[in-house]
């Protein structure tokens, strides 16, 4: 019960809640057996998986300046909820283009990378940054920094 009514919903990016919704209403009222929750299920597991639930919307990545080679150094993590980190900002993410949609929304954020890390779906997961640190090389990484937060400062 505490999964269905507070864990999935909340954690669960907010274009899939209502589907969640709709499952917690309808296994609760009685109306999905084992096998309508576990299809249900699945089919918001492939929504997401898939990023089939990201809306059409604004492209944000073209305000990112993008930096192969490279990554910024630990300690300009903020926190965030529903981070993978309590250290940090954490996220799965289906894209870049989904983690600067998410660091657009967030006034702290100024720069992101695609982790190396994967969710137990196959999804990166993207660190978020506050403030711009110092860069180090890195063969397998990109940092992508808001062009606003790198205006005035050289790269």
């Amino acid at each position: 019960r505490y999964f269905f009514t507070y864990l999935l919903p909340h954690s669960a990016p907010p274009a899939l809640q209502p589907f969640l919704g709709d499952i917690l209403n309808a296994t609760g009222d009685l109306r999905y057996g084992i096998n309508e929750t576990l299809k249900a299920f699945e089919k918001v597991l492939h929504l997401y998986k898939s990023g089939l639930y990201l809306q059409k919307r604004p492209l944000h990545l073209k305000d990112y300046i993008s930096l192969k080679g490279f990554r910024t150094v630990e300690g300009g993590e903020y926190k965030c909820w529903p981070s993978y980190s309590h250290l940090g900002c954490l996220l799965s993410v289906h894209s870049a283009e989904e983690a600067a949609a998410i660091c657009s929304s967030q006034s702290q954020c100024q720069s992101f990378i695609i982790t190396q890390q994967r969710t137990w779906t196959g999804r990166p997961l993207a660190s978020f940054q506050s403030s711009l640190t110092d860069l180090i090389p890195d063969a397998n990484t990109v940092v992508y920094i808001k062009r606003s937060a790198s205006s005035g400062e050289r790269l």
